[in-house]
């Protein structure tokens, strides 16, 4: 008997895991509810979470400057709406065009926000549901976008105002696509959406109340030697593109498009080398709107050759500089003479031309869909392809020489390390490494819990100490003059848990299958997702965020067009020399985090049997090797492995011998180790599945059922003997 009921305690046990993480992976409960964090039935507890932002001034503030009509123009708004962008639909904007952060407290990079007189909501996709929750205070609704029964914020508004009622936001920060879609939705209750010129956060927040001044610098020249490509071989490019579709030009508003197309660079966006700017291209003239100070640099002028300028000519380019507010006057004039120009439209992780800037342009000359740019930039030259190379061997360089001091130092207790401080040091290594300018964006280091919230960043509250008992996951990457680099690893400097152990392998499954995926070139971005996440499907697991994005060459670390997102409504196709991120994961809420990101490149694969399809498959570009001691082979295929085992051996090589270049032996002996051969299992499944605690259920209910016929058979077996 006591055999019997060690076995009956020991499923209990093993399949404990089985019900609760099946539970916390459903994903569902999408119903809206005040009952938030700290805030239950609505009435704001006393101990609330230590990063909240108490925003009740800053809402009636806003709400005041709703009801102001020399202010709004007219009748006074009963809804406000705020978006995250800046003037030209940036993803991560200028600390001064953080709005929407300043009204919410919340400090993710994307998110809508609404106001009405008596009640605020903010939209939030997956990777902020979390983050979300506890940042914002008891006045907000966080809208988690994606969960079942929850509006959109056109169908909120619907529900809350009356037909007559008028709604506010400002036009530039507004892409004209999602503008139109507002206006014609809030329309059919008769509600009107309306272009207020003057900014409501602007009214209230300025230098007084904390508001940071723009960055001064100045921009400077990304020289042909990174570039691979004159500013003047690219603009005969879209000139072509132009004359292909029957256009006279194109207004480029998106900031990386600008900075690749005549190749500057610049400091006006945190941690994208990006300058503000509008630019007009036609077939006979090109115009810069950006701030005199920007272009005080003499050989800047001289790059782009404009003090020769204006004049129209189809050859020996220049382009012509004009003051960066003057956009709005001037293209009604630039485009008098045109028939159709083209207004980018949105895509991907470019949101095209703002609602404001597509009115400078008439109805009967507007042409709109996404910018040839996106995709010319996308596709990386020779020069660019090497370039990224070097500036991801580079990158491992600085992750691993760093990650052997905080293992080594975090084992021994020789030293107290916490989340901020390894923020604070992993830059520091990264700027040690040649032609490093800087962090591609704020780097995310989060230990056991923190792990769990998607994008989290830490901060003074919220920062935790780090020691043997949990995962760490950095997410981390850098600026290089010869390429972007995101890279994503998580660690245990302790003993990590079987099943911790098993959800690790089964995240790095799903990306080695993504990695090593061959597929014709007419599969598009969203098709490929539920490979990287069918070895967490079949445990019953999931993750709310997308599995991949576009990366730039010294531009932005998210670039369109691609992104590999099962629940993405547009696809977008793969080109050769793509280069994209490959970053499944798994967060349990309240106890950690785990996601493994790599950067791919897109490669032609050949056949010697091949028709007429033309496929396509990657070549990873990231050089950080995985932890073997978090992997359990016996969950993998013989493919996966071998993969594996050629991945670490590449990392060792080419590392390794870098780190020896560098005289960095500390992390080369860490290297080492990381990058030992995996043996093959002598028994394994054919699926690689032996021996999973969180094995599917239908094999659970099979466990189950074995051992609780041999409990039985252990009970009767006295009685038969």
């Amino acid at each position: 008997m006591f055999r019997a009921q060690f076995l009956v305690l020991f499923i209990l046990y093993a399949t404990k895991g089985v019900w609760m993480m099946a539970a916390s992976g459903g994903g569902g409960g999408g119903r809206i509810t005040p009952d938030r964090l700290g805030c239950l039935d609505g009435i704001v507890q006393e101990q609330q979470p230590i990063n909240r932002v108490n925003t009740t001034l800053r809402l009636q503030q806003l709400r005041v400057a709703m009801s102001a009509t020399k202010l709004v123009r007219g009748a006074p708004l009963k809804a406000y709406i705020i978006t995250s962008d800046d003037e030209h639909q940036t993803e991560m904007v200028s600390p001064s065009d953080r709005r929407r952060q300043y009204v919410t407290g919340f400090t993710g990079s994307a998110g809508t926000a609404v106001v009405t007189l008596n009640s605020a909501a903010l939209w939030v996709d997956g990777r902020y549901h979390l983050q979300a929750d506890q940042q914002l205070d008891c006045q907000w609704i966080v809208m988690k976008s994606g969960q079942e029964q929850v509006p959109s914020i056109s169908e909120w508004l619907k529900s809350v105002l009356s037909s007559g009622d008028r709604v506010g936001a400002d036009p530039k920060l507004v892409s004209a696509d999602q503008w139109l879609e507002w206006r014609s939705e809030l329309a059919e209750s008769g509600i009107k959406l309306d272009a207020i010129q003057a900014n409501l956060v602007d009214s209230i927040w300025n230098e007084d109340n904390g508001r940071p001044k723009p960055n001064p610098r100045p921009a400077f020249i990304h020289d042909i030697v990174h570039a691979g490509q004159s500013w003047q071989e690219k603009v005969g490019v879209v000139r072509n593109e132009l004359k292909e579709l029957g256009l006279d030009g194109i207004v480029v508003t998106a900031l990386d498009e600008i900075a690749w197309l005549l190749n500057l660079r610049g400091a006006d966006v945190p941690y994208s080398p990006l300058v503000k700017s509008y630019a007009y291209v036609s077939l006979h003239q090109v115009v810069l709107f950006v701030e005199p100070l920007k272009l005080k640099v003499a050989p800047i002028r001289e790059h782009l050759d404009s003090d020769r300028c204006p004049r129209e000519q189809s050859v020996d380019l220049c382009v012509e500089i004009r003051r960066y507010e003057n956009v709005f006057t001037d293209l009604p004039r630039l485009t008098a003479k045109a028939n159709s120009i083209l207004l980018p439209s949105r895509y991907a992780y470019s949101g095209g031309v703002s609602f404001a800037i597509y009115e400078t342009i008439p109805a009967d000359k507007r042409r709109t869909s996404p910018s040839p740019l996106i995709l010319l930039k996308a596709t990386k030259n020779a020069v660019e392809v090497e370039g990224m190379r070097n500036a991801h061997l580079k990158d491992a360089v600085a992750l691993c020489d760093f990650i052997s001091l905080l293992q080594e130092q975090v084992q021994e207790g020789k030293e107290q390390w916490d989340e901020l401080k390894v923020v604070h040091s992993l830059d520091e290594y990264r700027a040690q490494q040649d032609l490093n300018r800087g962090p591609s964006f704020s780097t995310i280091a989060a230990f056991g819990p923190n792990g769990a919230v998607i994008h989290y960043r830490p901060s003074v509250e919220t920062n935790r100490v780090i020691d043997n008992s949990s995962f760490l996951l950095i997410d981390s990457g850098g600026q290089y003059l010869d390429g972007t680099t995101d890279v994503t690893r998580t660690f245990h400097f302790g003993r990590a848990t079987q099943l911790q152990k098993e959800i690790y392998t089964r995240v790095l499954m799903g990306a080695i299958d993504l990695a090593t995926l061959v597929f014709p070139d007419s599969i598009d971005d969203t098709r490929i997702d539920v490979i990287a996440r069918q070895h967490l499907y079949s445990a019953g697991l999931d993750y709310l965020h997308g599995t991949g994005h576009g990366i730039g060459s010294f531009l932005n670390v998210h670039e369109s067009p691609i992104q590999i997102r099962i629940y993405g409504k547009v696809g977008h196709h793969f080109e050769e020399n793509y280069f994209f991120s490959d970053e499944p994961g798994f967060y349990q809420e309240n106890e950690y985090g785990i996601r493994l990101e790599s950067i791919l490149r897109v490669i032609r694969k050949t056949f010697e049997h091949e028709r007429d399809s033309r496929y396509l498959g990657f070549e990873v570009v990231s050089l950080v090797p995985f932890d073997p001691y978090l992997i359990v082979p016996e969950l993998m295929t013989h493919k996966q492995l071998h993969w594996l085992n050629h991945y670490q051996a590449m990392v060792r090589i080419k590392v390794g011998e870098e780190l020896k270049r560098q005289n960095r032996m500390r992390a080369f002996y860490w290297l080492m180790s990381k990058t030992r051969h995996i043996t093959e299992p002598c028994h394994r499944s054919r699926s690689g599945a032996t021996g999973s605690i969180i094995s599917t259920s239908s094999l659970t209910f099979q466990f189950i059922a074995t051992v609780l016929v041999s409990v039985q058979l252990l009970a009767v077996a006295p009685l038969m003997s």
